[in-house]
């Protein structure tokens, strides 16, 4: 992959997105992410998990502050391999099941697509698409270079609508992967005091178990994640929630899935990021989301203070996910910003 050190936000996403890196398939993702920040980090690895982690700064430096984007997608594995030759897969990840009949599919580095009924042959219920239902369509003459637990990604497509907004598969997190990558040129220019750590987690949409690895082995004194999250601007979704495509990256206060998968951004943290934002007169939304979940829980388990600056997105998890590029270049200015002043005291109580 190339590594566009100068490029814009639209080229860097139109490269990122190409990249596959479904969860627990990150490497190729992991070796571009660990290409682009290698080129301003004083050191860079890629970890056992396949996290990747570059650093800015003296390791004995203090304060120690990472900034997290998750690098893997949402996808599929192949299941089983049907009698009419079509493929069946299994989710990876909370895809949008939806949205999924008739899109254009990598299955591995061949050509797919879902399969989806004629509307003439339309019937009653045909789309309640369930998971099972789900039959992948590929030449019948390369199934024999296809096995069982083949990933499955959405296809590469790109299209820039004008106006700021950008459409593609995976902006989330590929989104949060370039303001890593951009905050890092910022940061190598105008370095900020201390030791910054820039990581690109693996695993994010199923288990965690990325941050939660790297996170121990860092032990930052705070961590900020990157992430997409929801906007609340089209037709099927007025009224949920205020955050607008183009209003600026969001400060989550609050995430809750089910059972104990629930996060609170640390105030002292989400403060900081809010005090910095005014000072330099970047617009911010807020929000506080129950039927989402970041990487940051990880880090609530560890004792490290956390805080989440959202990228909206509409589609989330869908074939294709809409962005504005305002959102993005708003959070780089904001984490350069936040980085480069006093981090407040984040002791509580």
């Amino acid at each position: 992959m190339n590594q566009l050190p100068d490029a814009g936000f639209v080229d860097l996403l139109r490269e990122l997105t190409q990249t596959p890196g479904i969860a627990g398939h990150e490497d190729a993702i992991a070796r571009q992410m660990a290409g682009g920040l290698g080129r301003y980090a004083d050191h860079v690895q890629i970890d056992s998990l396949g996290n990747v982690i570059a650093r800015l700064g003296d390791a004995g430096a203090a304060p120690r502050i990472a900034v997290l984007a998750h690098m893997d997608t949402v996808g599929f594995l192949v299941k089983r391999f049907n009698p009419d030759r079509t493929l069946g897969v299994v989710p990876v990840g909370g895809v949008n099941l939806k949205a999924l009949p008739g899109s254009a599919v990598r299955v591995g580095d061949l050509p797919g697509v879902i399969d989806v009924r004629a509307q003439h042959l339309a019937q009653p219920g045909d789309l309640a698409v369930t998971a099972d239902d789900l039959a992948v369509q590929i030449d019948p003459g390369v199934a024999p270079g296809i096995v069982i637990t083949t990933p499955v990604t959405y296809a590469p497509q790109f299209t820039a609508l004008g106006g700021g907004l950008v459409c593609a598969p995976y902006l989330d997190n590929r989104a949060g992967c370039a303001v890593l990558w951009k905050l890092a040129a910022q940061l190598a220019a105008d370095p900020p005091p201390g030791a910054v750590y820039l990581i690109g987690t693996v695993q994010e949409e199923t288990t965690c178990a990325g941050a939660m690895c790297v996170l121990q082995a860092v032990m930052p004194d705070a961590a900020i994640f990157v992430d997409a999250t929801l906007a609340y601007d089209t037709p099927g979704t007025h009224g949920r929630g205020a955050v607008q495509l183009g209003g600026g990256p969001v400060l989550t206060a609050f995430l809750y899935v089910s059972g104990l998968n629930g996060w609170h951004a640390h105030p002292g943290l989400r403060a900081h990021l809010q005090h910095n934002a005014a000072a330099q007169g970047i617009p911010v939304q807020q929000d506080a989301i129950r039927g989402l979940m970041s990487d940051a829980r990880a880090a609530s388990w560890l004792g490290i203070p956390s805080a989440l600056v959202g990228l909206p997105m509409r589609g989330k998890h869908a074939p294709l996910e809409t962005i504005h590029l305002d959102d993005l270049e708003h959070a780089v200015s904001l984490l350069a910003a936040a980085l480069r002043h006093p981090l407040a005291d984040l002791s509580r109580g």
